[in-house]
């Protein structure tokens, strides 16, 4: 039986959780990205008030999410939207049984200053080219919140709710499917340093600070060129990497800048503030 998890209200939580084996299970594609959004729109409207989303990206065998959590349901929506994509993608996989995702996820709490919150949204956005997959973030064909921190559009999920649908036709009663159809939608939460800026100036905040991200990554390694789509494309949900990562299991840590400080990207220029450099733990 798992613990209770106890989450700090009013603080930016960095979420981290990976596949079982680091399979590829959530190796992307139109009905992939489509059950991850619609779970993740459906525990935001369940279990999720009070939950800020600033981003979020999901690659083939983990995902990352930025949140605040003003109301202490972080842990809830965890559980029902893991559990519930859990469940839909094993089935898609042809039924397949057994553990979904690899631990409990991971949780760290980000200082509360631009400088901390920047580079893990920067990490997050970033995080195909970090990966190797490819060589910008805006041709990753996963759902992620790119998209939307650039226009500011809702996203929004439909389905059959086959639960309330099974209900009402297990007596040979005559239904309209279409009386069963549920939409969720949420919008994203601008990062508090971009307040108050119009969707032209955020867009282009991002696209900068995801320009400056890029380009550390890959020299980081070494300019190596990119997995790419078409490989990608060809992979197996049940493939590993070839040189699987690993991480001592963390359930929850702060992030506090000042006590590691390596070199990351140079974003003065970014939000209000002035700093000497940003830093990632």
């Amino acid at each position: 039986m798992a613990g209770i998890r106890m989450h700090c209200k009013d603080t930016v939580h960095f979420i981290t959780n990976r596949c079982h084996q680091e399979l590829l299970l959530m190796l992307p594609d139109d009905t992939v990205n489509f059950l991850i959004g619609y779970w993740f729109a459906r525990a935001l409207e369940r279990y999720g008030q009070g939950l800020l989303i600033y981003g979020f990206m999901f690659l083939s065998n983990h995902f990352h999410m930025q949140c605040k959590d003003t109301k202490g349901t972080l842990a809830r929506f965890m559980g029902y939207f893991q559990g519930n994509l859990a469940k839909t993608i094993n089935k898609l996989r042809g039924g397949r049984k057994g553990k979904f995702w690899a631990r409990e996820y991971d949780d760290m709490i980000v200082d509360d200053n631009d400088e901390a919150f920047l580079n893990r949204y920067a990490y997050l956005l970033a995080n195909p080219v970090k990966a190797g997959l490819v060589s910008k973030a805006s041709e990753w064909i996963g759902w992620s919140s790119l998209d939307a921190a650039l226009t500011g559009a809702r996203l929004e999920f439909s389905s059959v709710n086959r639960t309330r649908l099974h209900n009402a036709t297990r007596r040979n009663q005559k239904v309209d499917v279409s009386d069963f159809v549920e939409t969720y939608g949420f919008e994203l939460t601008v990062p508090p340093m971009w307040e108050g800026k119009s969707q032209e100036e955020i867009a282009e905040l991002t696209k900068e600070l995801l320009k400056s991200a890029e380009a550390e990554y890959s020299r980081r390694r070494d300019n190596k060129p990119a997995l790419g789509l078409e490989r990608i494309r060809s992979q197996s949900p049940f493939d590993r990497p070839l040189d699987p990562s690993f991480r001592p299991r963390i359930k929850f840590f702060a992030l506090r800048t000042r006590e590691k400080i390596t070199p990351h990207f140079s974003l003065e220029k970014l939000c209000n503030s002035t700093w000497g450099g940003c830093y990632v733990c």
